[in-house]
């Protein structure tokens, strides 16, 4: 789909912030004369390939060039958030971005929402009711201590774009009655998105798995109509 993850650019954030790239880490030059069996697996069109050899694939001095691998550690992450009102766009979350040739519009962008304080005042903190022109894969890294939202680690969710999804009702409820105060987002609590403005298939294995939640679409059944409430 064309182009490469980059950083974003920080616009009004200025020069430093979110992802700073002293922190990515690239390997330096590294040779292994080690002799013993290797097998090496390549995916390619969705099918995995197996084939062994003699020697170690480390088996190289350098590379030349700055197509190389890196590594980064989610902890070095600073995050910019809301400290008056209303919640932010999740893009103030963007670790990595894929642009596209429209300007504004991502391939991909991989998030994360790290530990972090919230301080937002005359606001529903947890994410409204919505539907976007973006594909939002999400996923937890760590567990979250959090029991009204119950996301275990390894744990994802997947709203193709112009799905409806929000809270459900025990986020919600917490987002409407407690009190609004600078509240921690704990340390033990990481979670991912890749958002996307293409449309995510899954993959039979997914389709079919044990683990799927067929019934989460209850998770907003349980949710009441606020509006007709509300008198004129």
């Amino acid at each position: 789909f064309d182009n490469h993850f980059v950083l974003p650019n920080l616009g009004p954030i200025g020069s430093n912030g979110l992802a700073n790239a002293r922190d990515f880490q690239t390997p330096i030059a590294w040779f292994e004369k080690l002799e013993t069996n290797f097998k090496i697996i390549l995916k390619f069109h969705g099918n995995l390939y197996e084939s062994e050899q003699d020697h170690s694939c480390f088996n190289v001095v350098a590379w030349h060039g700055n197509y190389v691998p890196y590594k980064y550690n989610l902890k070095n992450f600073m995050a910019i958030n809301t400290v008056s009102f209303d919640h932010a766009d999740p893009s103030i979350f963007t670790v990595l971005t894929c642009p596209s040739m429209k300007p504004g519009t991502a391939i991909a962008d991989f998030v994360i929402f790290p530990p972090r304080w919230n301080v937002a005042e005359h606001t529903f903190r947890p994410p409204c009711y919505h539907r976007n022109c973006m594909s939002e894969f999400v996923g937890n890294i760590l567990d979250t201590s959090n029991e009204k939202q119950k996301v275990q680690a390894g744990g994802c969710s997947l709203h193709n774009l112009m799905a409806p999804h929000g809270p459900n009702k025990g986020v919600f409820e917490s987002g409407v009655d407690d009190e609004l105060k600078p509240s921690r987002i704990p340390d033990g609590n990481i979670s991912f998105m890749f958002e996307s403005s293409l449309g995510l298939s899954l993959t039979d294995w997914a389709w079919n798995s044990e683990k799927k939640e067929n019934d989460y679409h209850k998770s907003w059944l349980l949710l009441e109509d606020n509006y007709s409430k509300i008198k004129n």
